[in-house]
């Protein structure tokens, strides 16, 4: 390090270029009279001896009285330590500016705002961590790749982890992304959107990759605000593309009511026998449960029109599911569910049986 730099470090610990110059010249020459450090030094002669004086008070140096006055540079452990101490300050306080500007700027208990999409990714990775039923992402590979550990260990818990990600026409993903054990399923979307993720039915993480004035993110801690992403995404992200990796296609476990019921009315309308495994909450308990159980009965608003395949619009509204689990009937609802019996969380569809009797108006 060249004597510049040590002086601005030791202006830096709080003192002055003449305190910093003249104690620098003092290392060099060693024990020496107070005069001749002036003359070395750019202290002015008619002040050497005041800042001489105030380094002696620092710990810095000090003085010897001869003929004329002597000084020297005093061992360094002890003022180096005030030196270094402030370095760790500096250290700590820059890193706790850094994560600051990280943090999200808090608007009120629920709703908080991000100055980049980094640090909204960032926040998706510790709310990933947390999940305990689903994930529903849409984003970049790139995005993909940085919440990649999580999702593997909330697969791990048995997670739903279900990602649209945004492709360009012919765009495969990059070399090394490997969704094995991170995904349950992956849709290609193919007109870019928003970064987004959903974690179970009170976190999102929102942020523009595109045609955005200015970086934001948005993080949400709700039971209400989620459910309108969680639309957007089922819509928009999800419902409308094609399937580019499922960990296992032959196991049926819905997250959204919606999809279930467009999906098995037909085959319940015919008479199939469904036998699902519902796990959500038990309303009147508030506890988490599992019913397993046949389908008995589907119904949703508007039932009465003709029934051709359902399309999620249909099923915005109202709609239960009812199971015979041989002890009792058991009617399940949706997200948001508050008059039926269980809110669900997943059904998986464990068995069909097309020896049921055909249903009919």
């Amino acid at each position: 390090m060249d004597r510049e730099t040590l002086s601005q470090a030791l202006e830096y610990a709080d003192l002055t270029s003449y305190q910093a110059d003249a104690y620098l010249t003092l290392l060099e020459m060693g024990v020496s009279p107070a005069v001749d450090v002036g003359r070395e030094s750019a202290v002015p002669v008619s002040q050497v001896y005041d800042v001489l004086r105030s380094l002696e008070t620092k710990g810095y140096v000090e003085t010897i009285e001869r003929d004329k006055l002597y000084v020297r540079p005093c061992e360094p452990d002890e003022s180096m330590t005030d030196l270094e101490s402030r370095g760790e300050l500096l250290h700590d306080a820059a890193e706790e500016i850094r994560e600051r500007y990280r943090e999200p700027e808090r608007m009120d208990s629920r709703v908080s705002v991000t100055k980049r999409v980094e640090t909204a990714v960032e926040n998706a990775r510790s709310l990933i961590s947390d999940a305990q039923t689903v994930v529903e992402l849409a984003g970049t590979y790139e995005q993909f790749e940085l919440l990649i550990p999580e999702l593997r260990e909330a697969r791990e818990r048995g997670v739903v982890v279900r990602a649209s990600v945004y492709v360009d026409d012919g765009q495969t993903p990059p070399e090394g992304f490997d969704p094995t054990g991170a995904f349950s399923e992956i849709r290609a979307c193919s007109i870019p959107g928003p970064f987004l993720v959903v974690i179970d039915r009170d976190r999102t993480c929102f942020a523009p990759n595109t045609r955005a004035d200015e970086d934001y993110g948005v993080v949400v801690y709700d039971r209400i605000l989620p459910f309108v992403f969680h639309w957007y995404y089922l819509t928009c992200l999800w419902d409308l593309y094609p399937t580019v990796y499922a960990d296992d296609p032959e196991r049926f476990t819905y997250v959204a009511m919606e999809e279930f019921v467009r999906d098995c009315n037909g085959l319940w309308q015919d008479g199939y026998e469904l036998r699902v495994v519902v796990d959500g909450i038990d309303l009147e308990t508030e506890r988490e449960t599992s019913v397993e159980g046949t389908v008995v009965d589907l119904s949703y608003l508007g039932d009465d029109r003709p029934r051709s395949r359902l399309a999620l619009s249909d099923l915005s509204a109202y709609k239960t599911v009812t199971l015979d689990t041989d002890d009792s009937l058991v009617e399940v609802g949706g997200w948001g569910a508050v008059f039926e019996d269980v809110e669900m969380r997943t059904i998986t569809l464990v068995g069909i049986d097309a020896g049921a009797t055909p249903f009919t108006e």
